[in-house]
């Protein structure tokens, strides 16, 4: 048997390859990292990519990577550091969210193992004073339908919302989302 001797390929160095596979790991990092923003709002876009509105929910702990015991879906609380909950509807109001199409917002309501949460309550606050409100599934799945606001303009739009992670053992009597428009106003600073 006879040694194979083989040439390295033309036009491929192992210097190109590292630095192709280091700037895969760096984006995959990125959109995973991404993702824990994401989980505290949603877009909803138009099927041409408009953006009609912003759903949000609010954490106990201003900054929830440094805090322990931190609870998501808050009726005030914060969002990307800064104030949230209901004085953002305050802020708001009296916006009327315009959107032509009926809306459905699907996700699963989950606790901090990864487990299911049935028969929870999920509101949706709007700042028109609307609210939407329903409970979860067995499985923890819960859907939220919003009627169009304006002419419509095509078939109804299911946003998915995700996980959403609630403690076994929270008081809270429902897990809070707020939809606001795009341009929507933040809360005044306490004390103001």
């Amino acid at each position: 048997m006879q040694a194979v001797r083989r040439e390295p390929l033309k036009g491929v160095s192992f210097e190109g390859v590292s630095m192709r596979l280091t700037g895969v790991l760096v984006l995959l990092v990125l959109v995973v990292g991404s993702r824990v923003y994401a989980a505290a709002s949603d877009l909803v876009k138009s099927p041409d990519g408009k953006v009609l509105a912003i759903v949000l929910d609010c954490n106990t702990c201003q900054d929830p990577t440094k805090g322990k015991n931190c609870e998501s879906g808050t009726d005030t609380g914060f969002n990307d550091g800064k104030p949230c909950g209901k004085c953002l509807l305050d802020a708001n109001f009296p916006t009327r969210i315009p959107y032509g199409y009926d809306l459905q917002f699907i996700g699963y309501l989950k606790d901090e193992t990864g487990q299911p949460l049935k028969g929870k309550f999920i509101r949706l606050f709007l700042p028109n004073t609307w609210t939407v409100r329903t409970r979860t599934l067995d499985d923890g799945m819960f859907r939220l339908l919003l009627g169009a606001t304006a002419e419509r303009q095509g078939k109804g739009l299911v946003i998915n919302l995700g996980d959403r992670t609630m403690r076994k053992d929270s008081k809270a009597p429902e897990y809070a989302l707020f939809m606001l428009p795009p341009d929507f106003k933040h809360c005044e600073p306490p004390g103001k």
